[in-house]
């Protein structure tokens, strides 16, 4: 009886070994935001951060072994993909919106700008395509009053083709605003700003 245990315990010792080795694992780099991560291996970045009870998605260091759900794999782009489906006309109208909210900004400004709208069509809390989300009362004044530019410059084309391949400086912002010009202050006072990027503050 005592030999059967311990055959039966050394089997379970083998098993556990064997599932925490499968665990796969990254490595934070420079730059690697928790969202940009969880993009690059089709999970989402709350999962990532409760997996490795990270509770400031903005504070992970350069070194961090984080630990990656079984079923996380890493996606590949081909050229012609997006992180999100997205029309000629709304590419369009992205972009545009881009010069218009972050004109003067940095290209890593202009593509946070882009990635806050993709980022809320990955969203359930947000429409599920880039007209509508950008459509949605209320959100981006540009649109809403019809004040967009006729055209976005070469920057603003870049940023939304870089977050569209799933570049996101603000790991994972829902909203941005400027805290100098901004007619709500009172509310945005009760946002965690995640990330600051020239004039902008990013939060979820």
């Amino acid at each position: 009886m005592r030999n059967i245990l311990i055959v039966l315990g050394a089997l379970l010792l083998f098993f556990s070994i064997g599932r925490a080795s499968s665990h796969q694992t990254y490595t934070v780099k420079p730059g690697d935001t928790l969202y940009d991560i969880s993009i690059a291996y089709g999970i989402t970045w709350k999962e990532l951060a409760e997996l490795n009870k990270i509770k400031d998605p903005a504070t992970i260091q350069i070194g961090t072994q984080l630990r990656l759900p079984s079923h996380a794999k890493l996606q590949t782009l081909r050229s012609d993909e997006t992180i999100v489906p997205i029309s000629a006309k709304e590419k369009d109208l992205l972009v545009r919106l881009v010069s218009a909210e972050a004109r003067g900004e940095s290209l890593e400004g202009q593509i946070a700008v882009a990635a806050v709208v993709l980022n809320r069509v990955q969203s359930s809390r947000f429409p599920n395509t880039v007209w509508d989300v950008m459509h949605q009362p209320g959100q981006f004044t540009p649109v809403e009053h019809n004040t967009l530019p006729k055209h976005g410059d070469d920057v603003a084309v870049e940023a939304v083709n870089r977050a569209l391949r799933g570049e996101d400086p603000t790991g994972g912002a829902l909203f941005f605003y400027n805290p100098r010009t901004t007619q709500a202050a009172d509310y945005w006072a009760t946002k965690p700003v995640i990330r600051k990027i020239g004039n902008h503050n990013f939060t979820l």
